[in-house]
């Protein structure tokens, strides 16, 4: 830190800032705060993703080798996306994605051709295919929440452990500086009215 200078213009600077810091500071606290109780939350909600993903995967898996045999169509075909879905929510101040619905390409066959049980595994496909990009939007906003919350602790330490103690020291440093200035003024001031009054009484004795 660079050095400062010991006056009352500095004084004043360092009591401003001070000011700043300590009334900032509170915001900062109260963000982290924020964000910490939000990764939690976003925390949950992965598991509970992750556990309706592996719920699908074992509902799927009981028919799944029905997908063996050969169709006139490509089942794989029926869960091609063509959107995913988001909206925009801001946390503490922080824009994250929130995870809305999976759109299709649409994708046509006949009933005719098709076996009864086609239209279970679209549906039971499609619904695995939508909790997995969920999945990705619900990470990708823990990685947001999480790096907002790195930096966001790193000001907070910042504040706490170099800024305000140091702008502490620093008045204090130019409180002592000036309390010794202003005793060195009165000592000179003092002597100075002593060396006058013997000049004076000098002068005197001499008349």
């Amino acid at each position: 830190m660079a050095t400062i200078k010991l006056n009352k213009t500095e004084l004043k600077t360092q009591k401003n800032l001070l000011e700043q810091l300590t009334k900032y500071l509170p915001t900062l606290q109260l963000k982290k705060q924020q964000l910490q109780a939000e990764l939690e939350t976003i925390k949950n909600n992965e598991s509970k993703v992750l556990a309706e993903i592996e719920r699908k995967r074992n509902s799927i898996s009981k028919w799944s080798v029905l997908l063996s045999q050969k169709l006139t169509i490509n089942i794989y075909q029926t869960v091609q996306i063509e959107e995913v879905l988001t909206e925009i929510e801001n946390i503490a101040g922080v824009d994250v994605p929130v995870f809305k619905d999976v759109v299709f390409k649409p994708f046509i066959y006949s009933f005719f051709i098709k076996p009864i049980w086609v239209d279970r595994a679209k549906k039971e496909l499609r619904e695995l295919v939508a909790e997995r990009e969920k999945l990705k939007i619900v990470r990708q906003k823990m990685e947001i929440i999480a790096e907002e919350l790195r930096q966001t602790s790193i000001k907070v330490n910042l504040f706490e452990k170099r800024l305000i103690p140091q702008c502490k020291e620093n008045i204090k440093k130019i409180k002592i500086f000036l309390g010794d200035q202003e005793i060195a003024a009165i000592c000179n001031a003092k002597i100075a009215k002593d060396k006058l009054k013997r000049k004076d009484e000098v002068v005197a004795e001499a008349v």
